[in-house]
């Protein structure tokens, strides 16, 4: 393992090189959402390329940090990688040609003792950070506050299991990525296959070549080109999937479910306060619970077995 630490004070700005931006495309009528970019360190790794995200523009006034430091680390490639990581963005994504993870990351703090108590460890097949011990997020002692920004590189088709409490996430050209969160917009491209765990934030996933099974409490979920199954438990938020060969089973708390392109069926086990429509289905449709009235459907080219109307509704 290799590593390089830098410590600066005030003078981030200094440390910045050129961004090298991979984008994550979104699904067409929805919000364009954001270029995932991942920039070199100042410090370049002998034989490596740099890694520092540089993060979308809502995070612009996060960045200001008064005490920061960067901590660039290598490891031998393992056919997984797990992370532990706490509250900053987190971007992961997979590099052709490579044999070993790099690992570039921002320590950011709003004093000296807050910055001592951040680190980043990657020894074998684990990331893992520590935070101060009262164990704080981006927000949590008001104007004082530590976070880490850490972004890696991986050789294509790593599978990740990832544990993370909060802030952004970026998963590009993985293996099978299992993903537990607590908050934070997740976006994940060019998976193998994908297992969700999430408390709050939105979830936008585009290109997986397996199976695809999120739990979510609450925020959007947006689901594009999968060729496998889709299973969806939601609890509030609008869920739009669309260009999926398999299945697709949702059970929904609450927001409107938009779907449009299934090779398989679609069940609904259950739809909660929105609507729903779907579209372009090759299977069967069936709804197990929920307001007949609110569910439009077309084309749908199998059997459609929907709930009775209910008494007084309209």
């Amino acid at each position: 393992m290799t590593r390089n630490l830098t410590r600066t004070t005030e003078e981030r700005e200094t440390m910045t090189a050129r961004a090298n931006c991979t984008a994550l495309e979104r699904s067409p009528g929805t919000v364009d959402m954001v270029r995932v970019a991942l920039a070199a360190a100042a410090t370049a790794l002998a034989a490596t390329a740099a890694l520092l995200a540089a993060t979308p523009a809502a995070l612009a006034a996060q960045r200001d940090c008064k005490f920061t430091d960067t901590i660039e680390l290598t490891a031998p490639a393992a056919g997984t990688l797990r992370v532990d990581a706490g509250a900053g963005t987190l971007s992961v994504r997979g590099v052709e040609g490579i044999d070993e993870f790099r690992l570039a990351a921002k320590l950011c703090a709003s004093d000296q003792r807050r910055l001592e108590g951040l680190d980043v460890t990657l020894r074998g097949d684990r990331l893992d950070t520590t935070y101060p011990s009262t164990r704080g997020g981006i927000f949590s002692w008001g104007n004082r506050y530590a976070r880490i920004d850490v972004a890696v590189e991986v050789p294509m088709d790593t599978n990740l299991r990832v544990d993370d409490s909060s802030g952004i996430i970026y998963l590009n050209d993985t293996g099978d990525v299992t993903l537990v969160d607590g908050s934070g917009n997740i976006f994940v491209g060019d998976a193998r296959s994908l297992t969700i765990e999430d408390g709050s934030g939105d979830i936008n996933i585009t290109r997986v070549t397996g199976d695809v099974r999120l739990e979510d409490s609450s925020g959007n979920l947006s689901v594009e080109d999968v060729n496998g199954n889709v299973v969806i438990s939601d609890g509030s938020g609008r869920v739009t999937v669309r260009d999926v060969t398999g299945d697709v089973t949702i059970s929904d708390g609450s927001g409107d479910l938009r779907i449009d392109g299934v090779g398989g069926s679609v069940r609904m086990d259950e739809i909660g306060s929105g609507s729903a429509t779907v579209h372009n289905v090759d299977g069967d449709l069936v709804v197990r619970d929920g307001r007949r009235e609110r569910i439009e459907y077309s084309d749908v080219r199998g059997e459609v077995d929907l709930p009775p109307a209910r008494r007084g509704s309209g």
